[in-house]
This record gives structure tokens, sequence and C-alpha cells, in this order.
């Protein structure tokens, strides 16, 4: 991810959750997150997406499935996977929020992301 990775402005915890962007066409696809900070987040996606886009992205909360959060914010790299990588996504998407996200969403990020380590091992 190289030079990205130096202009991180916020922690980042490696978080698998599902996702909905609804693209600036206004169609709804699917993703999956990988990492998430307050700041952004790292989508695995079928949907091609140009850096630059402006998406909507609902989160859902694991173990809470009406609890859910919309954030705006707009894509800053996207890379291809390999095909170690590829299966049912086709890219890595990543995302800058327009806005930092609500201190509850931020906790419970860091909540599922411990949760998911203590369960499957640390990634990455």
């Amino acid at each position: 991810m190289g030079a990205d990775d130096n202009r991180r402005t916020a922690d980042r915890h490696a978080v698998y959750m599902g996702a909905e962007i609804t693209t600036p066409e206004g169609k709804v696809r699917s993703a999956i997150t990988q990492d998430a900070s307050k700041t952004g987040l790292l989508l695995l996606t079928r949907a091609r997406l140009e850096i630059g886009a402006k998406l909507s992205i609902r989160v859902y909360v694991p173990g809470d499935e009406d609890k859910s959060e919309v954030v705006e914010g707009h894509v800053v790299r996207k890379d291809p996977l390999d095909i170690n990588e590829s299966s049912l996504w086709r890219e890595k998407v990543a995302v800058h929020f327009d806005h930092e996200l609500p201190e509850w969403l931020t906790t419970a990020l860091v909540s599922v992301s411990e949760k998911q380590e203590q369960l499957f091992g640390k990634r990455k």
C-alpha cells in the first residue's frame, strides 16, 4: 500500500464487517471492510469505482443487525486484487471519510476487531 500508509491520521484496525456502497450513479453495491479507522475504510468490493468518486457507505455492526451508520467519503485509492486474493471481490478500495466516525461506531469497530483477533488470530 506504500506511500498512503505514511499519510494515515488515525489508528487502523483489521476488521471484517458487511457494508453497502451507494455509488455516484445511485447504485447500491455490497462490500466488506478489511480495515477501518475513524477517518476511513479499506473495502473489498466488486463495484468498479474511480479515484475521487463520492460514496455513501452503510456500515453494519455485527451482533446488532438493526444498528448501522451511513458515512460519506471519497475513493482515495483502488487496487485490483491479485490472483491469490481474488474470489468474490474484485478490488480493494480505500475511502477517506468526509467527517470522522461517531465515537460509538469507532468503539464498535475496535471491539469487533479485538474479538475477531481472539477468534481468528492477528491478520495482516
